[in-house]
């Protein structure tokens, strides 16, 4: 009994960090809509500068498809925390109620005895729902592990944004300039992503 109300006080401090995470995720889709926005914006002025800028109208698609796929990515981290924070929340209500049973049960052997088989079910049902917690952390951490290496494929593109804005004749400060903001974008997702694993790992 004493473990269940050890694990239940780890798991409800738990809530803290996942509504924090939560603010970090929508900040991310937040983001990630703008990186759609900056690729749109490059395939415009690309198809713009013409026949030179071909390979960097071809990046910027794969960024749009990048992001649409983070986008998605996000929104599935976003249900994961979600599933997290009800079920950390259904644990701290256990434990809340756990505890006013204890306090019935302490009133004497007849309450005692009373108390014995409703307290079997509620350590029963705490139990479930830490396992529950165990599976939701789990699947938390191997979505944003899957987030992060996407992040990785938005890097490379932002990179070959780059390198294919040298090649946009009259256009290339205005191409370089897009290829900048992209790249800028998605260090800063990576970067908060990264940030929230270590904070989700602590």
């Amino acid at each position: 009994m004493e473990e269940i109300s050890d694990n239940t006080a780890s798991q409800a401090s738990d809530l803290c960090r996942v509504v924090k995470a939560n603010e970090d995720i929508k900040k991310v889709i937040r983001i990630s809509s703008g990186v759609n926005l900056v690729a749109l914006n490059a395939m415009l002025t690309a198809k713009r500068s013409g026949e030179r800028s071909r390979g960097f109208a071809v990046v910027s698609s794969e960024l749009r498809v990048f992001s649409r796929k983070l986008e998605g990515a996000m929104t599935g981290l976003g249900a994961l925390i979600f599933e997290l924070v009800r079920d950390a929340a259904a644990m701290r209500k256990q434990h809340h109620e756990r505890r006013h049973l204890l306090n019935i049960q302490a009133r004497g052997q007849q309450m005692r005895e009373l108390m014995e088989p409703v307290l079997a079910r509620m350590d029963e049902r705490m139990h479930k729902t830490g396992g529950e917690i165990g599976r939701d952390w789990h699947r938390l951490h191997i979505q944003l592990n899957r987030v992060l290496q996407l992040c990785e494929t938005g890097g490379s593109l932002s990179r070959s944004a780059k390198i294919e804005a040298v090649y946009g004749g009259d256009m290339t400060a205005t191409l370089k300039q897009v290829a900048n903001q992209i790249e800028e974008t998605v260090n800063e997702i990576f970067s908060t992503l990264k940030l929230l694993r270590t904070q989700l790992a602590e």
